[in-house]
């Protein structure tokens, strides 16, 4: 098995506290039956991915077979609250629940600017695990019929291969029912909205409509659930995740990152949708892990935006977070 770790570039650092961590895998047949990739430091683990993605490159110099994941992705927590420079290894635990040896080890220097210190106060600080909430201003936007290109490539991605259950909560118009549908995955759209539902008909989509307090499914009846800018909306999210939680195993969830604020004020800048009428919690990382652990013992964390902004040092500003929360078998 090789392994290596891309060396980070300034851009890659979007928050100081958090790095990304991107390389290749060669794989073996345990990996891919349910490993996943660490990064540890020491006795700490920062993060970790199950989700490989294809590295043409790799697989053809590595005479690997054609379509074999080898990539990975993820975000780490610095084992620090002082940004000092620390010794990172990458580990893979493979399906068994034993740890490799470690097969790539570098030296991690931080350097960036915190933006949270000057604006947003307590909302932005990665020890505030409570959910922020606030009193409703501007307007509701309407549902989408297209969704993100790039989500639904994730979705794939952490999905696995069809045929899966599917429960796409909160589903809207559907935009990634069809696809999804395409692809052969078993996509059934849940929504309360009725016009949501009057178009999901026309479009000719499975979807169940309910009334927002109990989802009518028995415990276990699919393999995973979509929750997509959803969370942001509900009044009541733990009794949300609570049913939820009962009815699939894994969870995929999107939210708006309100990590973002922190960094747009300093331009003048407040992204419209996060301030929509409706949305009446703010996630961060920290917020978002610590309440989806309470329902799902496994969170991965991470960003997700078709285009992301950038700052004027060049750091990426990723308006959405990405999700994957499990409980073991």
């Amino acid at each position: 098995m090789h392994a290596c770790i891309d060396e980070p570039s300034p851009e890659s650092r979007v928050d100081p506290l958090c790095f990304l961590v991107r390389g290749w895998i060669a794989p073996t047949a345990g990996f891919e039956a349910g490993g996943a990739v660490e990064a540890w430091a020491g006795n700490e683990r920062l993060g970790y991915t199950s989700a490989l993605y294809e590295r043409p490159d790799v697989t053809a110099a590595l005479g690997l077979p054609p379509g074999t994941r080898s990539g990975f992705e993820f975000f780490a927590h610095h084992p620090s609250a002082n940004g000092a420079a620390f010794e990172l290894q990458l580990h893979v635990r493979r399906a068994d629940g034993s740890r490799s040896e470690p097969l790539a080890v570098t030296r991690v220097t931080p350097i960036a600017r915190d933006y949270r210190t000057n604006h947003f106060g307590v909302l932005l600080d990665q020890n505030t695990t409570a959910i922020q909430r606030r009193a409703n201003i501007w307007a509701v936007g309407p549902s989408q019929h297209e969704g993100s290109g790039e989500l639904a490539h994730l979705l794939r991605r952490h999905l696995g291969p069809p045929p899966l259950r599917l429960i796409d909560v909160g589903c809207g118009f559907g935009s990634y029912g069809r696809g999804l549908l395409a692809d052969g995955y078993d996509w059934l759209g849940v929504e309360v909205n009725p016009a949501d539902c009057a178009e999901l008909a026309r479009l000719g989509l499975p979807h169940h409509q309910v009334d927002g307090r109990a989802l009518p499914f028995a415990d276990g009846a699919f393999d995973a659930a979509l929750c997509i800018e959803v969370l942001e909306h509900i009044d009541e999210p733990r009794a949300f995740l609570r049913e939820v939680s009962r009815v699939a195993p894994r969870l995929i969830v999107s939210v708006p990152n309100c990590e973002l604020l922190g960094y747009l004020w300093d331009h003048l800048a407040t992204p419209w949708h996060m301030l929509e009428a409706s949305h009446v919690n703010f996630f961060t990382r920290w917020s978002l892990g610590a309440l989806l652990r309470e329902f799902y013992p496994e969170v991965e964390l991470g960003f997700h935006t078709p285009y992301p902004l950038r700052t004027l040092e060049g750091t990426p500003l990723h308006y959405n977070l990405l999700a994957v929360a499990r409980r073991p078998a």
